[in-house]
């Protein structure tokens, strides 16, 4: 019994690696200003992607929105909490984004569907 139990928890601790890191935020935290989003959809000329900002705090894991435009772009206003591993962000709603900074750049893509056709969309925030 001694031996079953020990086996258990070796593979407990050994299925508990660096792959499984939670989200690596730290550099996602604090504000950031909508720039482009790129997609298989079209925009009008004069549309201001900065009406639309974002601020991580990762404290909470929670990321508030506020879009002053006629457009919803990234996400809703208001606060939504998120989850993830490594480079993905998940929301309570489904929907998941890889994300990269590089700078002052954060670059969201939301993580296509192969059922469905043209749901690739990148959203690019500066600081």
């Amino acid at each position: 019994m001694k031996f079953q139990f020990v086996a258990i928890l070796f593979l407990l601790f050994i299925s508990c690696s660096d792959d499984d890191r939670v989200i690596e935020d730290l550099a996602l935290e604090g504000d950031w200003t909508l720039s482009n989003v790129a997609c298989y959809c079209s925009f009008e000329e004069d549309v201001d992607f900065s009406l639309t900002t974002i601020n991580f705090d990762s404290s909470k894991s929670m990321v508030t929105v506020s879009n002053k435009s006629e457009y919803v772009f990234f996400r809703e206003n208001g606060e939504h909490f998120y989850g993830g591993q490594v480079n993905r962000i998940n929301f309570s709603d489904g929907a998941v984004f890889f994300f990269e900074t590089r700078g002052d750049q954060l670059t969201l893509t939301y993580e296509d569907n192969p059922d469905i056709a043209d749901d690739e969309v990148t959203f690019v925030f500066n600081r």
